[in-house]
């Protein structure tokens, strides 16, 4: 039989690598996801991700050959290499991928292992025998099995010369909004994303490490060094603008632009039965369809998505329902589309109804939560003194078995107390159900016991002090 009809691992047939171009496909949530991986783990993943077929329904056990991601990567080729590979397919084991996904409960963080198991000849020194099996974890079928639609797709090409995990990341960033030229992040966010700020695990306490600190490294080691990577290596380049929000800079403002000089057009058929809206999807299109209903009667939807791509979201609800708001009130206005693009395109537009309506809503929204805070307050104060009239009663009852006198003796002194409304005319058991009674009786015994219950009230009476006091002050 032929070598281009041998079966590989999983049950498909081998086909020879030669002008053969490997897609990538992953939903935007995974180019989205939170994760950080070494050059070794990423080139070992990127491996697994191109034996991802299509129309696969389910993930196989997929034998990867490590002389093929050698020469993929153009890796010196030596065992070095091989260790390092073998080692990164492993470490991929441990890591986590966290998404954060809309869910009918709202928004939900999913955190899955990505590979739930790798296997490995135990005899590498035979040349046949330098690969590994490896299967992806269940929980990442969402993210590259069935996708219809809001994935990211590129050519694998692209980023087999990338030397950084960072360049990688930030080069499918970039893709994903590709069509729209324009992508903004807060600084935080992009740092969590590509693996710069790191979450440590500290014997069970949560911290999170940044690698940059710095803006001025942050921008030298990652930002300048990815965009010298993507111009020179793949079918995109970019510049970027740096935003500030008073003294620190908060925002990243990136624009994308065609990389003619590294535009992979060889394999180009091979996109031609994905539809063009699910080639680079844009996350933004959620906005625009939003916008563009609201303004659809005077403005084109190409103007709408020029404001989407470049300005802020807030900016341009509020140029847009103040504009409207406007025309509703009957309001001469010779030329509506120029003027919702001069409101929109004003930065901190008042505008003073809906401020006032705003307000009022706010407002509103504080006394309610006021309202349950004394309410939860109030609850809290009445489960610490029962809580405390229980362990009371308990220590009571216990004085009065040990000391089968002192329950008489306690009463004898409750008579004597002032304002102690002991009724002669009533029964003792009477005298004790009564709650002014009652009181004194437990005071005598506190007076009679003290060291019995210093443990306790030393325990609740601050609490309860400082809960009146918020009560008192809400």
């Amino acid at each position: 039989m032929g070598k281009d009809n041998t079966l590989q691992k999983g049950g498909r047939k081998k086909k020879s690598s030669k002008n053969v171009i490997k897609l990538i496909r992953k939903s935007n949530e995974l180019v989205e996801a939170r994760y950080k991986f070494d050059i070794w783990e990423t080139r070992v993943f990127t491996k697994m991700l191109t034996m991802v077929q299509r129309h696969d329904s389910d993930f196989q056990e997929y034998r990867i050959y490590l002389k093929e991601i050698v020469k993929d990567f153009q890796i010196e080729n030596n065992k070095d290499a091989y260790d390092r590979l073998r080692a990164g397919g492993y470490k991929l084991m441990s890591k986590i991928i966290k998404t954060i996904r809309e869910t009918d409960e709202g928004l939900m963080e999913l955190a899955t292992p990505i590979v739930v198991g790798v296997q490995n000849p135990v005899d590498t020194k035979n040349e046949g025998a330098k690969f590994i099996d490896v299967s992806f974890h269940p929980e990442m079928k969402p993210f590259l099995l069935s996708l219809k639609s809001k994935f990211t797709i590129y050519d694998v090409r692209n980023i087999l010369k990338l030397p950084s995990s960072y360049s990688i990341r930030i080069y499918e960033l970039l893709k994903q909004y590709e069509k729209i030229g324009r992508r903004k992040f807060e600084l935080q966010e992009l740092k969590e994303i590509i693996g710069v700020i790191e979450e440590v695990d500290n014997n069970g306490k949560k911290s999170y490490k940044d690698n940059y600190p710095l803006f001025g490294n942050f921008k030298q080691r990652v930002l300048l060094k990815s965009q010298k990577d993507l111009k020179k290596l793949t079918d995109i380049q970019f510049s970027f603008e740096p935003k500030k929000t008073g003294r620190k800079i908060t925002h990243i403002i990136f624009n994308i632009f065609p990389n003619q000089e590294n535009d992979m057009k060889e394999g180009a058929d091979l996109f031609q039965d994905v539809e063009e809206a699910t080639l680079v999807p844009s996350p933004e299109a959620a906005l625009v369809k939003k916008f563009y209903a609201q303004v659809k009667k005077w403005v084109s939807k190409t103007i709408v998505e020029s404001w989407v791509a470049t300005l802020p979201e807030a900016q341009i609800s509020t140029g847009i329902n103040y504009t409207l708001r406007l025309i509703k009130s009957g309001k001469s206005i010779k030329n509506i589309p120029a003027y919702f693009q001069k409101m929109v395109r004003t930065p901190d537009l008042k505008d003073t109804v809906q401020e006032q309506k705003d307000k009022i809503i706010a407002n509103k929204a504080k006394v309610k939560e006021a309202d349950l805070k004394l309410s939860k307050l109030k609850t809290k104060l009445k489960d610490l003194m029962r809580e405390l009239l229980r362990k009371e009663n308990a220590l009571i009852e216990a004085i009065f078995l040990q000391f089968p006198d002192a329950e008489a003796q306690t009463v004898a002194k409750a008579k004597e107390r002032t304002f102690s409304g002991y009724d002669d005319a009533k029964s003792e058991e009477e005298n004790k159900k009564s709650p002014i009674f009652s009181a004194a009786m437990r005071n005598t015994i506190f007076e009679t016991y003290p060291k019995r219950f210093t443990a306790l009230h030393k325990h609740y009476h601050p609490e309860i002090a400082a809960v009146k006091d918020l009560i008192k002050n809400a």
